[in-house]
């Protein structure tokens, strides 16, 4: 006889990464890797919206049970599942298993869906799926744990961007609301430019989507997506292109080190400052100094900074 399920905290299961150092509400994303075979159910589903997004490198023999039947299928990187909240299903898996999961409270989802131009309804849920593929929600979901792998580097803005990034396609593709089809206003151009002068304005700090969006008087889901359509950049993007132009205009200046100007524009840390400069340039912070030819005073550029970047 088969042993009953348990949920995979009682079988010792607990992700190798979470987003709960992060301490955004309303949205989980957490990484799980080589969970032996055998049989459990996700405790999380009993008030969150749960969707796996499976990441073995081999096939996975896989099944799910509920109480309207069975689904069996072949679980291949890629491939998602979507359990709305209160509808507990166990699953037992005949290879190791490894998979990333977002979890989202209902309240949350609701709150995007307002501030995105999807309405309101109190019965907005998401549709139960088995072993979909969907490239735009795996890419998102590789990002999440790029970011998640990297303490946070890029900062809340980046964060919450792609959280209600991943939001809303859930609710354009998988909600059972009839509301998910209306369309939010354009985006203006004052708008726009209320969102890049908070920004020029804070350049220094880890701003949150929510700040920037209360500063342009739009949803913040509404910024995110129609943002890009002004500027031909994301939020994220933006913020950052911004704070290497800064960047470059300080290093020209010689005034402060590169580890200080890393420290004032609100980058992470050195590495994180480099890699992004370089990204946007094609150059090190060092290597556009030298050919902006930096002057050469005691202290513009300390020694011990010189080789740091």
């Amino acid at each position: 006889m088969k042993q009953k399920p348990q949920d995979f905290g009682a079988i010792g299961a607990a992700p190798v990464l979470s987003s709960d150092k992060l301490e955004r509400a309303g949205l989980r994303f957490s990484q799980w890797e080589r969970l032996s075979p055998r049989q459990a159910y996700d405790g999380s589903t009993d008030a969150r919206h749960v969707v796996a997004i499976h990441g073995s490198p081999g096939p996975v023999e896989l099944s799910e049970y509920e109480p309207g039947g069975m689904n069996n299928g072949i679980a291949r990187p890629g491939d998602i599942q979507i359990i709305p909240p209160g509808e507990r299903a166990h699953c037992e898996w005949r290879q190791s298993l490894s998979f990333m999961k977002l979890e989202i409270l209902p309240s949350k989802l609701e709150e995007v869906a307002a501030a995105s131009g999807f309405g309101r309804s109190a019965n907005l849920r998401l549709e139960r799926r088995f072993l979909v593929q969907d490239p735009k929600l795996l890419q998102l979901s590789r990002w999440m744990l790029e970011e998640l792998r990297s303490g946070g580097a890029s900062g809340r803005l980046y964060w919450d961007s792609l959280s209600n990034l991943a939001a809303v396609h859930l609710l354009q593709h998988y909600t059972t609301s009839s509301q998910a089809c209306l369309k939010p206003k354009p985006l203006t151009s004052a708008q726009v430019s209320r969102a890049i002068e908070f920004m020029h304005e804070h350049l220094e700090q880890d701003m949150t989507l929510e700040q920037l969006a209360s500063a342009a008087n739009v949803s913040l889901s509404h910024l995110v997506r129609l943002f890009k359509r002004h500027t031909g950049w994301t939020p994220h993007q933006y913020l950052i292109r911004l704070r290497v132009e800064r960047a470059k205009l300080w290093i020209r200046c010689g005034q402060r080190s590169l580890k200080e100007i890393a420290a004032e524009l609100g980058f992470s840390d050195q590495s994180h400052f480099t890699r992004m400069f370089k990204k946007y340039t094609g150059l090190t912070p060092m290597q556009y100094a030298v050919q902006s030819g930096w002057p050469h005073e005691p202290g513009a550029f300390p020694e011990k900074n010189r080789h740091s970047l």
